[in-house]
């Protein structure tokens, strides 16, 4: 283990990717919340959701990179995308966690009820990757924004989802002029996955 330690505010989301193992690699990005050192993750029943039941150990990786969020939501990142543990490379900081403990709940919003999990982790290790500044870009925020509603696609009616594509449009122009080329692909990647679907 790096000789790290974090200082994140507690009971506040941070977005990252969740790296979980059962007989393939998942990643997927979701918000998790720290509360007396211990990691919290609420999840809806998903591929992530499964690997955790059956293998307690996962990753916590964190990135300002967008396209690395959008390729993960979309099932698009490879092997050059990480090295053979599976730190994704453009990690700034990487946590090993083990679930503590697993409880169930219903969820209701706007899409309806749904029953949501919450896993509480242990934090194992915290290994250091990149030494990148924390930065705060907008474009950043609002693609992160954009796949936070694409996640929930599968519960929206067509007027949800046209409201969707409509806001997608409409953040278009200001991620390209406030954003970089990551934000651009990024951008190109959830279009063409509306579109395919």
């Amino acid at each position: 283990m790096d000789d790290i330690e974090i200082n994140l505010m507690e009971n506040t989301i941070y977005e990252v990717i969740i790296t979980s193992f059962n007989k393939q690699v998942n990643f997927k990005p979701f918000g998790i919340k720290f509360n007396n050192k211990k990691v919290i993750l609420n999840l809806y029943p998903n591929r992530t959701l499964k690997n955790i039941k059956t293998n307690p150990e996962f990753l916590i990786q964190f990135t300002t990179n967008p396209l690395v969020y959008t390729k993960a939501l979309l099932n698009k990142l490879t092997p050059s995308d990480y090295n053979k543990e599976y730190f994704l490379l453009d990690s700034n900081i990487v946590i090993k966690a083990n679930v503590y403990s697993i409880c169930e709940y219903v969820h209701e919003d706007n899409y309806g009820k749904v029953t949501l999990t919450q896993i509480t982790a242990n934090i194992e290790e915290i290994h250091e990757i990149n030494n990148q500044p924390p930065v705060i870009n907008r474009a950043t925020n609002k693609i992160i924004d954009l796949l936070v509603d694409y996640t929930r696609i599968p519960y929206m009616n067509s007027t949800q989802k046209n409201d969707y594509i409509n806001k997608l449009q409409n953040l278009s122009s200001f991620i390209k002029k406030s954003g970089n080329n990551q934000h651009i692909q990024s951008l190109k990647l959830l279009k063409k996955e509306i579109i395919e679907e």
